[in-house]
């Protein structure tokens, strides 16, 4: 008689401390409409790939038209 006591009251306990820690976890996420860092840092990278790609073009174009130079 008392253990189902004590076990449906574990129960409840167990559950408000699960539901504390849901709580916590949530204050601090990041915000649904903010990319996560490791997002934002591939998106950086791929602009950075992108210039670099662009100014590699530039060289060859570049070389090549100063070797038809005569």
């Amino acid at each position: 008689m008392y253990r189902d006591f004590y076990a449906a009251q574990d129960r409840a306990l167990r559950q408000q401390e699960l539901a504390d820690k849901v709580a916590e976890r949530q204050r601090y996420a990041r915000p649904t409409n903010r990319l996560s860092m490791r997002a934002r840092l591939a998106r950086r990278l791929f602009l950075l790939a992108v210039a670099a790609e662009r100014e590699e073009t530039w060289r060859v174009v570049w070389e090549r038209l100063e070797a038809r130079r005569p």
